[in-house]
């Protein structure tokens, strides 16, 4: 049995490798695509264009109007003279928002009244516009603290008081400590996600196209009359794409690591065994949708069908618990879900086994779930 199994697995390989474009596909387009999303996605809200409407011109507005251009988020303050003025700019996406001192509003903060700022933000680009009312909060209010003379950590305080409606209180001070990413550098975040998410399309387009490739070049029927099992060449199917996935893996952490900086804290082993898991259960829904139809095409839309669920309910967009009761459950069935928690514990917090070792086993049981699955479909087409 082992002879025909690595036979099979020899036979996918050289099928798999033989043709340069195809090697070539299966290193260097993973490899763009991590610096691709790397760089491009991000939540991060950077070169703000704010639009400026300043019909105060006193001591306060110009203080709001230098930590604005003083932010490395904001790169363009254009001044209009009125709200009318700035709306055709809001409209055409020039500006992200617009920011209006009013008349009085320095005056009234010299003589302890109680006044505001407007903003008007673009609900269109709805996350864009709720980071921006953040970062312009807290500087409009540091740069009242600041001029009334009090400490810049009470003021800073008394911004994040207020942007979550509680009273500011001038004498407390508050030190933020950040775990596991202390700069809050995005790319920590991405990267070790991106991990995760390449390897789900690698391992399961492969198995996806590979019966299908078979039916079309018409060397399918030959396989199946071949000494081997049904469930054998299901098998032998099923573990190439591990190997990929392993190489590929490799690739990835030493990019991640040595190109990106982004820390790696965990075992090494256990990343081997997550990635060797995760490529396993991926590689069974592959098998199981190459089971079904006919044409590659028809493989490559059915594992379309299903990278896409699987990357909207992981958490990578979205946190889980932002969505709905029954959509938190489907996610506990989703490979993907659990993998980005096994590379964010291995990449940034360190952590140990035991705490990896529940998401390890849900990824195992949905590994054995869809292996054998896809096998018992593979031999029922077979038959």
């Amino acid at each position: 049995m082992l002879q025909r199994l690595f036979a099979i697995i020899r036979k996918e390989l050289i099928t798999m490798l033989r043709d340069p474009r195809a090697r070539l596909s299966l290193i260097i387009p993973p490899i763009i695509q991590l610096f691709i999303f790397a760089s491009a996605a991000t939540m991060e809200v950077k070169n703000i264009s704010l639009g400026i409407v300043d019909l105060d011109r006193g001591p306060y507005a110009v203080g709001v109007l230098e930590r604005l251009r003083g932010s490395p988020s904001f790169t363009r303050l254009p001044r209009y003279t009125s709200v009318a003025a700035a709306r055709g700019a809001l409209e055409r996406e020039q500006v992200i928002g617009i920011l209006v001192l009013q008349s009085g509003f320095s005056a009234d903060l010299t003589a302890g009244r109680p006044t505001s700022a407007q903003l008007l933000l673009d609900g269109r680009r709805s996350n864009a516009a709720g980071i921006t009312a953040q970062y312009v909060s807290t500087i409009v209010n540091a740069a009242g603290t600041a001029l009334s003379g009090a400490p810049a950590d009470a003021g800073a305080a008394g911004a994040a008081a207020a942007l979550h409606g509680l009273a500011p209180m001038p004498n407390a001070e508050m030190v933020v400590d950040n775990w596991f990413n202390p700069n809050l550098d995005y790319l920590w975040f991405m990267l070790p996600n991106l991990v995760g998410t390449l390897s789900l399309g690698v391992a399961l387009m492969i198995t996806a196209l590979s019966v299908a490739r078979e039916r079309e070049l018409g060397t399918f029927d030959q396989t199946l009359v071949s000494p081997a099992t049904p469930i054998e060449i299901a098998l032998g199917k099923l573990l190439p794409p591990l190997i990929v996935a392993l190489v590929q893996a490799t690739l990835y952490l030493l990019l991640v690591t040595q190109l990106y900086g982004v820390p790696f804290r965990g075992n090494l082993l256990v990343f081997y065994v997550a990635v060797l898991t995760f490529a396993e259960a991926c590689a069974g829904v592959g098998l199981f949708i190459s089971s079904l139809v006919h044409t590659q095409q028809q493989a490559f839309l059915g594992a379309f069908a299903v990278l896409l669920p699987f990357a909207l309910l992981s958490g990578f967009a979205t946190p889980v618990e932002n969505m709905p009761w029954w959509l938190q459950f489907v996610t506990l069935i989703n490979p993907l879900a659990h993998m980005l928690h096994l590379m964010q514990g291995l990449f940034l917090k360190g952590a140990s086994l035991a705490s990896l070792a529940q998401d390890l086993v849900k990824l195992a049981e949905i590994a054995l779930c869809t292996t054998v699955a896809a096998v018992l479909l593979f031999s029922r087409k077979a038959a």
